[in-house]
C-alpha cells in the first residue's frame, strides 16, 4: 500500500496503449508527424491530453516506440522466415509477400512511418537506422545472388534496393484505394511489377 499522503500511479493499461499507439500511426501515416498533434491522438482515442500522458511521455517519444515495434514485427514476420528460403527469387518474392501481408493483418503500416526517423533525438536515429539497414542488406544481398546467377537485369543494386523499399512500404499508404480491398490480388501484382522490372526476360 502506498504510504499516507502519497497517491499510487494510475495503472497503464497495455492493450490502451497499443491503441494510442495504433491510433497515432494511422493519422501520422495520412498527416505525417508534423501534421499530427497530440491532441490529434487524444480525440482519436477518446481521451483527454492530460489522459494520454499516462500512456506516452511525449510525441517523440511515442514516434521511438512505434518505430522501435515496427523493426520488431518485420524482423518476425519478414526477416526471419525469409532468411529461411535458398533461392534468391523465391526469397525476394516471400519477403515482397510476407511484408504486405503484415501490413494488413500485423500493423506493418508501422513501417511507412519510417521517412519521419529525422523527428528523433540523434542517439535514437542511429540505432533504428542500424536495424533498418539489416533489412536493406538482406535485399541487397538476395539481388545479388540473384546478379550473379545471371538472373537479375544490369542494375544498381542499392538503387534497386530502395526502390523496393518504397513499392512495399508505401502500400501502408493506400487505405482508402478501393483496390487494395483484395489483398491477395494486390500481392501478386506487387510481385509481378516488381520480379518484371528486376528480372531478366
Amino acid at each position: 500500500m502506498p504510504e499516507p499522503g502519497l497517491q499510487s500511479a494510475p495503472e497503464v493499461s497495455p492493450t490502451r496503449t497499443a491503441d494510442v499507439f495504433r491510433a497515432a500511426v494511422e493519422l501520422m501515416v495520412e498527416k505525417g508527424y508534423g501534421g499530427t498533434s497530440i491532441g490529434d491522438i487524444a480525440q482519436a482515442v477518446g481521451m483527454t491530453k492530460a489522459g494520454l500522458y499516462h500512456h506516452i511521455s511525449s510525441k517523440q517519444d511515442m514516434l521511438y516506440q512505434i518505430l522501435n515495434h515496427a523493426m520488431d514485427e518485420l524482423d518476425r514476420v519478414v526477416s526471419m522466415p525469409v532468411r529461411l528460403i535458398e533461392d534468391p527469387e523465391e526469397r525476394l518474392r516471400e519477403l515482397i509477400r510476407l511484408h504486405i501481408q503484415g501490413s494488413i493483418e500485423h500493423g506493418l503500416a508501422f513501417t511507412a512511418l519510417m521517412s519521419e526517423i529525422n523527428h528523433l533525438a540523434a542517439k535514437q536515429q542511429k540505432q533504428l537506422r542500424g536495424r533498418i539497414e539489416q533489412y536493406h542488406a538482406l535485399i541487397r544481398e538476395t539481388l545479388r545472388e540473384l546478379a550473379d546467377s545471371g538472373r537479375l537485369r544490369s542494375l544498381d543494386i542499392d538503387i534497386a534496393t530502395m526502390h523496393i523499399m518504397k513499392t512495399i512500404t508505401g502500400i501502408a499508404r493506400w487505405k482508402y484505394q478501393d483496390f487494395t480491398s483484395d489483398a491477395e490480388h494486390l500481392i501478386q501484382e506487387t510481385i509481378a511489377y516488381t520480379m518484371a522490372a528486376l528480372l531478366k526476360p
